[in-house]
């Protein structure tokens, strides 16, 4: 006897706990009316009863691991526990998931289901893992891999294979006997097993052959391999999600509220075949006349409004192991190019330095191995990372919180997306998305961070033509959240609030059940000055969230914006009496009396506020604060000494006290302390001051009361390192010793520009500076950018006593009439 016959036999007596299956049968099945069962045959659920046998395995004890098998199989579980899927009794299905999926829970589920299984009943069979195969000369036959698994010499296992053929024996036999068995099966991933490409294509192909009367929905053809992505599903394999949405209703193609197999087969292959780019194309086989599942109206609506506000982006599919291989095959020429272009997507230089850049090691590598196999992934690759800096701009938005961006952050993402487009080509089914997505960077790259408070009218040309931009991009993209908010935003900033109403309520109704999508509507809302739609909003999401401490928080803000002080103040004190966060509450009634300059009870909230925890040097920082904007300059120095004896780098009140030290004239100990401030403020952190008389010891020539008292309680809005360099420039400007620093100076000139979103308020403070030095030219050149860029704060145009160089000047004069035609004239 040969070693190969030996091993076979081996083999056989190893799978004995699938032989006494087919005992329980033959004798379950031996009286086949004892149950008085008809099967119809064009029944669509079963006639009796379903079981369900569900592995999955991402993590393996030996054998590479994979990322969303086992997350599948838990959305299989769930979906069969769910009305969508017949609401099979728990006790009916067994899942086995990473460690739990040995030979022995599996056989044993096996077991079980071949002792109950009875005709009429239905049967699941589903696996997402490895398959693989060592020996391909057995061609009927293949492995799916459990967790206990080696990377080969599967010939020796007690317990970690199933094998194909074992399968086909003992479960596709329940088929004869009047049970509909169903396997879903997806083990053609990639992963450098001991049997190759090849051992996972034997695999399929023992999967796809022709048992008996079964069902089979396998992930793809047998030359071919399964995709996952943490794109697909929040982190699915593609087939997998493709089959469970479809099951859900929406491959109901002739919609009579069943789903056959033909119908499910048409969905998954095009829905995958498109995703995939042809590189996966799913089997279905069986009786495809026949309809399995019914569809549930409440869950296929659901799923139909998930998917009209779905943010469909390329995905970066998962294909371990097999990239080495045809690398290898490649001549020195060819693997340099494709390092290189590797190189090049890791360094981020996808389209930059022209010289050296991702595509074009591309376009040099088709040209040159015309049909090669790497090309289709790492066209993919490429296309996926030309999107990165958009997905990163947008994520946030699409969460409903700010995203911190720039103009030209923005530009250089409608480049990469543009290249993209050249890339995938029209035919592409994913070119209508990015063509939006770049008429919508384009539009970006003109009005990104743009302040409406800073409006005037030179700005309206450059707002309409990006409204134009988004509109372009709405009707490729309609359900795009983002262009829709923002064309929204920009339509007030232009005064069209007929317009800018439709874009919000979209918005809204996009995303209805989104805390975050309302919550962010009612924050734009209320920065925008339409206090009472933010006041209506955070009323109604307080009714359906009436324990989110942020959306009392919000209400009472607005209310204050709104100068309905006791509205905001009753809100306020609502998070204590009705939310017991004294916390937080006491600290919101200290933000109110701030408003309303109530000195004392402000800084009385605050106490109260810190004493409800060990530590709030934000307490603390506010009563100085207060104390500072009433020139109680000493009370407020002894709550910021506070803070810094328990913290000495707290950055808001290092800020304030530099600004005290400022004032005082002592600029070199404020220097230091702006500094602090700016190394310990993140980049993401912002400020919102009123009272900006106090700072940077400006003069302001007063000829109307009335416009000076609306300065002093405007608030505007910095970011936090920006403002610290700000003070920094007087601190240099107002100092004999420090004014002549040129360099210094033009540096900080240069930090401040990193800020776009404050390039208006940048390029007014460089007049300033100029106008200082008696250097008119350069002054009225930078207030007339200042102005082009959306400068609109006619009080400190008209009144700052650092222009006063210029306002004798015929050029100034004409600017203020240009940009400011009313209040200039008044």
């Amino acid at each position: 006897m040969s070693a190969k016959v030996v091993k076979q036999k081996m083999k056989m007596i190893r799978t004995c706990i699938f032989l006494s299956c087919t005992l329980l049968l033959l004798q379950s099945h031996a009286q086949p009316g004892e149950r008085g069962l008809i099967v119809k045959k064009d029944s669509t659920g079963p006639a009796g009863n379903t079981y369900a046998i569900i592995v999955g395995i991402s993590k393996y004890k030996v054998v590479r691991p994979l990322q969303y098998a086992h997350k599948d199989a838990q959305a299989f579980e769930a979906f069969l526990l769910s009305d969508a899927g017949g609401k099979i009794p728990p006790a009916n299905v067994e899942t086995f998931l990473n460690e739990n999926a040995t030979r022995s829970n599996v056989g044993d589920a096996i077991s079980v289901v071949c002792r109950k299984a009875k005709p009429g009943d239905r049967v699941y069979f589903f696996f997402a893992g490895h398959g693989d195969m060592e020996d391909l000369t057995q061609i009927e036959n293949g492995l799916l891999l459990l967790y206990n698994s080696p990377n080969g010499n599967y010939f020796g296992m007690n317990d970690d294979v199933l094998e194909i053929i074992n399968l086909k024996r003992y479960l596709s036999s329940l088929s004869e006997h009047g049970v509909e068995m169903i396997f879903i099966v997806d083990a053609c991933h990639s992963g450098n097993l001991k049997g190759g490409v090849e051992g996972v294509a034997q695999t399929a192909s023992a999967l796809a052959n022709s048992w008996g009367k079964e069902y089979k929905i396998l992930s793809c053809q047998p030359n071919q391999l399964s995709l996952e992505s943490a794109e697909w599903g929040g982190g699915r394999g593609l087939f997998s999600l493709e089959m469970e949405e479809g099951m859900k209703g929406l491959a109901d193609r002739n919609n009579d509220g069943k789903i056959s197999f033909a119908e499910l087969q048409r969905y998954i292959t095009d829905n995958v075949s498109t995703f995939s780019e042809d590189k996966q194309i799913p089997l279905v086989s069986g009786d495809l006349s026949k309809s399995f599942v019914k569809v549930d109206p409440p869950t296929l609506a659901l799923l139909k409004k998930q998917k009209a506000a779905n943010y469909p982006i390329l995905a970066v599919a998962n294909t371990k192991g097999n990239e080495e291989k045809y690398v290898d095959s490649l001549d020195p020429a060819g693997k340099k190019i494709y390092h290189s272009f590797k190189k090049n997507l890791d360094d981020k230089k996808l389209i930059w330095p022209t010289d050296t850049n991702a595509l074009r090691d591309y376009k040099v590598f088709i040209k040159k191995y015309t049909g090669n196999t790497l090309i289709a992934s790492m066209r993919r690759t490429l296309a996926a990372s030309l999107n990165e800096r958009f997905n990163t701009i947008v994520a946030p938005l699409l969460k409903g919180e700010t995203s911190y961006s720039t103009r030209d952050a923005c530009k250089y993402a409608a480049a990469e997306l543009d290249s993209c487009l050249q890339l995938l080509g029209e035919q592409h089914y994913m070119y209508t998305n990015l063509k939006a997505r770049k008429l919508y960077m384009d539009a970006m790259a003109l009005t990104w961070a743009f302040s409406q408070s800073e409006y005037n009218i030179s700005i309206k040309p450059v707002i309409e033509k990006a409204l134009r931009l988004l509109e372009e991009s709405e009707a490729l993209e309609p359900n795009a959240a983002y262009t829709l908010q923002q064309s929204g935003i920009l339509y007030c900033d232009i005064f069209e609030y007929e317009k800018a109403y439709p874009k919000f309520q979209k918005y809204l109704d996009l995303r209805p059940n989104d805390f975050y999508s309302k919550y962010s509507l009612a924050t734009i809302y209320n920065r925008l000055g339409k206090f009472e739609k933010a006041q209506d909003l955070f009323l109604q999401m307080i009714r359906e969230y009436p324990d989110n401490v942020d959306l009392y928080t919000g209400l009472s803000d607005a209310y204050m914006n709104d100068n309905k002080k006791n509205e905001g103040l009753k809100w306020a004190k609502k998070i204590v009496d009705v939310l017991h966060d004294k916390f937080t509450g006491y600290f919101a009634m200290g933000v109110c009396y701030s408003y309303s300059n109530q000195v004392d009870s402000a800084a009385y909230y605050y106490k109260l506020s810190a004493k409800q925890t060990k530590d709030c040097p934000a307490c603390y920082n506010n009563i100085g604060h207060i104390y500072f904007l009433n020139n109680k300059t000493d009370s407020a120095i002894k709550y910021f000494q506070l803070v810094l004896k328990k913290d000495s780098t707290f950055p808001n009140t290092n800020f304030n006290m530099a600004t005290i030290d400022a004032a005082q004239g002592n600029n070199y100990a404020a220097i230091s302390k702006f500094i602090t401030a700016l190394i310990n403020f993140t980049p993401f952190d912002d400020c919102f001051n009123t009272n900006l008389q106090l700072y940077f010891k400006k003069n302001y020539h007063i000829t109307d009361t009335k416009l000076y008292e609306a300065f002093k309680k405007k608030a505007f809005a910095f970011n936090s390192q920006y403002f610290s360099y700000l003070s920094i420039l007087y601190c240099y400007l107002r100092d004999e010793t420090l004014k002549d620093k040129t360099d210094k100076i033009e540096y900080i000139f240069s930090q401040m520009l990193t800020f776009k979103q404050h390039d208006p308020l940048t390029w007014f403070h460089y007049a300033c500076y100029k106008g200082l030095n008696n250097d008119n030219k350069a002054a009225l050149e930078a207030i007339e950018k200042a102005l082009k860029l959306g400068f609109g704060n006619y009080f400190m145009i008209s009144s700052d006593a650092d222009l006063d160089m210029l306002r004798g000047t015929t050029e100034f004069q004409k600017l203020l009439k240009e940009y400011f035609p009313v209040e200039s004239k008044n």
